[in-house]
């Protein structure tokens, strides 16, 4: 057991404070410092979600948490608020445990295409605080995040560090140091409203690694989105998504630039993510996607993960708005029918008091007063009509009654037709409805639709209630409104397609397509004119199983793994690149200089200092040779 360990500073990385061990500890080899700390050597040392927890807390003892130290110190509350209760609670157990090889693969991160940052970012502010508070500095967690440029408590662009997160030793923890070489980012050329943007996320990015009582239910987060989007006018009543409008209101409010940043660029598309993750879902969507879409709907992890519903009108019962009804502005109406409006595709509510008075408006209600706002009277019932009788059997005036009942003088007159009352003002005729007649009329049409239907199926007895249905739509339309259980009774039985269950060998497959990826690999970007970066989804299209591959990644452990390991991130794909066109310059016969290899091989002066070095280094030497 450690007889001492350091004090976790607040958003500290648990690599962190392993680092500073190991400084403070004065121990001069990475694995003496991570048999201390874990009992053995061999344990890895791994920035965002370790593994051998359990190992570690077995050493420092019981004033230790496991819930503690997982969910103030590492990634965790970043994905998991966004996992199922069942995968985070594996994700934890192989945190705790040592099997910390399928925990990128279960959160989704591997076969993802918003990628790790591949250094360890600083904000220089928060540099300078900890070296007037604490004596020294540390590496935080939200800095970290994907997405994050911007330091949430300053407000100052961040600057990435040449510590890359895969050391050269995989049991190293680098301490953070102030003077550690690094380099801000370059945020030119975006507008005030996509910094406040970036700022937006950064926050929203902490509040999710400080919430750590947030927890998604199945496809509770999915329902909430097209609550939010009926609100809107992006989705109908039905749920169903107003794609175009979305895309334009999704387009205007985050800018291209800026989910290029934030690597989620969205094209109007079936499989585009920004369709999926307002689907069923059936697998797991990045953070920083669930947190532009919370931006986009201006909404917050609160009410994302809490249970309020979908009121247009708020909650019942509502105010009765019947002049006539002693309840007259008091909430006792219960009854609420929500339609939607065919010209502007809003909620209409139609609502329905016990004295007879039926209204409706156009929704959603935007504030207090809204309640007591009547957009169509179509009922006044009862109350209002033995009210309507009581002023004019009094002797009133039609002005007077007009005033009293505030209801036009026409609508008056017609009602006191209607109930034949006595009058002094000249009455508009009443046509007097037959109502025998109507019933009658109605009943002969329903049933020779009846009759229709089933002719249709004797002469058709092969097709489907569907198939039918497009035939003879408006029969189809007429029973369904008027008779839909005799309609649903006298109808053909959807019939299922038995298939035998056939259980797939996942472990076979993972070896055939493991396979197949070591080939492809094997082989990229030979003969080519322009390298392609080797990652998940360029791999999946090559050998045409992207969608395995994304769907069912937790299924192929080997095949994840092999892809993860020869995956190559932004620097490791510009080194590439490097080499390629040294190579390409060679053939020619070209003359091997740095600005050239920048031009031929497309990358910018702003590329990182590791691929600077790579450039001069690779120049001197030619140029060495060539001497």
């Amino acid at each position: 057991m450690l007889h001492w360990f350091p004090t976790p500073y607040p958003d500290e990385l648990l690599y962190s404070v392993l680092a500073r061990y190991h400084v403070w500890s004065g121990n001069t080899s990475p694995k003496m410092t991570v048999e201390e700390l874990f009992g053995k050597r061999t344990v890895r040392s791994v920035w965002d979600l370790p593994a051998n927890l359990n190992a570690l807390l077995s050493q420092l003892g019981s004033y230790w948490d496991a819930d503690q130290l997982i969910n103030n110190h590492t990634m965790y509350p970043y994905y998991a608020a966004f996992l199922l209760p069942k995968q985070a609670k594996q994700v934890k157990k192989s945190m705790l445990d040592s099997k910390g090889s399928t925990i990128h693969t279960r959160i989704g991160v591997s076969a993802s295409n918003v990628k790790l940052k591949t250094n360890l970012w600083v904000c220089s502010d928060c540099i300078n605080e900890d070296m007037d508070t604490y004596g020294e500095t540390y590496w935080r967690r939200v800095h970290q995040a994907p997405g994050v440029f911007i330091c949430p408590k300053h407000e100052t662009v961040l600057e990435e560090t040449n510590v890359s997160v895969k050391a050269q030793n995989q049991h190293e923890f680098i301490v953070a140091t102030p003077d550690v070489e690094r380099i801000e980012v370059n945020l030119d050329g975006l507008n005030k409203d996509e910094v406040q943007l970036l700022i937006k996320v950064a926050k929203a990015t902490e509040s999710l690694l400080t919430n750590t009582h947030l927890q998604a239910t199945d496809n509770s987060l999915r329902e909430k989105y097209l609550t939010i989007l009926k609100q809107k006018g992006y989705a109908s009543l039905n749920g169903f998504l107003k794609r175009e409008r979305l895309y334009q209101g999704f387009g205007s409010t985050l800018s291209d630039r800026c989910l290029e940043l934030l690597q989620s660029q969205v094209y109007f598309e079936e499989s585009d993510w920004l369709t999926m993750i307002f689907q069923k879902h059936r697998k797991s969507f990045h953070p920083i996607r669930h947190l532009l879409v919370m931006l986009f709907l201006d909404t917050n992890l609160n009410h994302l993960f809490g249970k309020k519903e979908y009121l247009p009108f708020g909650k019942g019962p509502w105010v009765c708005l019947n002049l006539a009804c002693p309840h007259h502005h008091k909430p006792v109406v219960t009854e609420l029918t929500i339609t939607t409006c065919y010209d502007t595709r809003k909620p209409v509510g139609t609502f329905r008091c016990v004295c007879g008075f039926v209204f409706s408006r156009r929704g959603p209600d935007q504030n207090r007063e809204d309640k007591y706002r009547v957009g169509t009277i179509k009922e006044y019932g009862h109350v209002w009509k033995a009210k309507l009788t009581q002023l004019v059997n009094e002797g009133n005036s039609l002005t007077e009654i007009s005033r009293e009942l505030q209801a036009d003088r026409a609508t008056i007159k017609k009602y006191a037709a209607e109930l034949e009352l006595s009058v002094s003002w000249k009455l508009p005729k009443v046509e007097k409805i037959n109502v025998n007649v109507i019933l009658e009329d109605f009943e002969t049409q329903l049933t020779e639709r009846k009759i229709k239907w089933l002719e249709l199926q004797e002469e058709y007895p092969e097709k489907s209630k569907t198939e039918l249905r497009k035939m003879v739509p408006d029969v189809y339309a007429y029973l369904y409104r008027n008779d839909r259980d005799w309609l649903n009774d006298n109808s053909p039985v959807k019939k299922r397609i038995q298939t035998p269950n056939q259980r797939v060998d996942w472990e076979n497959r993972d070896k055939e397509l493991l396979k197949q990826v070591k080939k492809v690999v094997q082989t990229w970007d030979k003969e080519v004119e322009k390298p392609t970066k080797i990652t998940i989804t360029s791999i999946g299209k090559k050998i045409n199983e992207l969608s395995l591959l994304q769907k069912k990644a937790d299924k192929l452990p080997k095949t994840i793994a092999y892809i993860d390991k020869v995956s190559e991130d932004t620097v490791d794909f510009q080194k590439r690149r490097v080499e390629f066109t040294l190579e390409k310059l060679k053939k020619e016969n070209e003359p091997i200089l740095e600005w050239k290899v920048y031009k031929k091989a497309g990358l910018r002066p702003t590329v990182s200092n590791e691929v600077k070095r790579l450039i001069t280094l690779r120049t001197t030497e030619y140029e060495t040779i060539k001497q």
